[in-house]
C-alpha cells in the first residue's frame, strides 16, 4: 500500500514540478523508511503565510542557486511561475540579477543567498528582515532557505545532479550558474 501511495506522490511531484522525480523512486527502491523521512521533511516547502508570495519565491530561488547550477533551478521557476510570480522577477532571481529586483525582493534574495552560502552578510541583512516581515516573516524565509537546500542536496548525492542546464522561463532560456561557476 505504501509503494502505491509513493508512486502516486511521486508522479504528482512530476506534474506539479514538470521534472522528472527519478531520484525519489531510487531513494524509496533503496530504502522506503528514508524515502518517507524525505517526504515528511520536505513537507514544509511552500508554507507561507506572512510574507508576500514574490518575496518568498525570490528567496527560495537564491538559495537553490547556491546549491545548484539548473535542474532544481528549473523546479524552483516552474512553481514561481506556477503561482503567477512575474517572469521578469523570476528572471531576475534565477540568474542572480539583483539589480532589476525591488528593494524588498533583493533584501530576500541576499538574505537568502548569505545565508545558503554561509555568508556573514547575514547578520547584517537579518534584522532588515525582521523589520519588513517581523519574526514570523524570518521564520519563513529559514524554513524555505533550508527546504529547498534539501532537494539538490539528495539529487547530488543519489547521482543525479551531475551536469548543469540551462534554465527556462517561459520561451526565454537563462543562464542560471551561479557565477562563480561561469568562469
Amino acid at each position: 500500500m505504501f509503494g502505491f501511495l509513493a508512486r502516486r506522490l511521486i508522479d504528482a511531484q512530476e506534474r506539479m514540478t514538470g521534472s522528472s522525480a527519478d531520484y525519489a523512486r531510487d531513494l524509496h527502491a533503496g530504502s522506503p523508511g528514508a524515502f518517507w523521512r524525505f517526504v515528511i521533511s520536505t513537507t514544509s516547502t511552500r508554507y507561507v503565510k506572512t510574507l508576500p508570495p514574490e518575496v518568498y519565491c525570490v528567496a527560495g530561488l537564491a538559495a537553490l542557486r547556491a546549491e545548484d547550477c539548473g535542474p532544481c533551478v528549473q523546479i524552483g521557476v516552474n512553481l514561481a511561475l506556477a503561482q503567477g510570480i512575474a517572469p521578469a522577477v523570476i528572471r531576475a532571481a534565477a540568474t542572480g540579477d539583483t539589480a532589476s529586483l525591488s528593494e524588498e525582493n533583493r533584501l530576500a534574495y541576499d538574505f537568502a543567498h548569505a545565508v545558503a552560502t554561509g555568508d556573514f552578510r547575514a547578520e547584517e541583512l537579518r534584522p532588515m528582515i525582521e523589520r519588513n516581515w517581523g519574526k514570523a516573516g524570518l521564520a519563513e524565509l529559514a524554513l524555505e532557505i533550508a527546504t529547498v537546500r534539501a532537494y539538490p542536496a539528495m539529487k547530488r548525492a543519489l547521482g543525479y545532479a551531475r551536469t548543469c542546464q540551462r534554465v527556462v522561463i517561459g520561451d526565454e532560456i537563462a543562464d542560471a550558474r551561479p557565477r562563480e561557476a561561469t568562469a
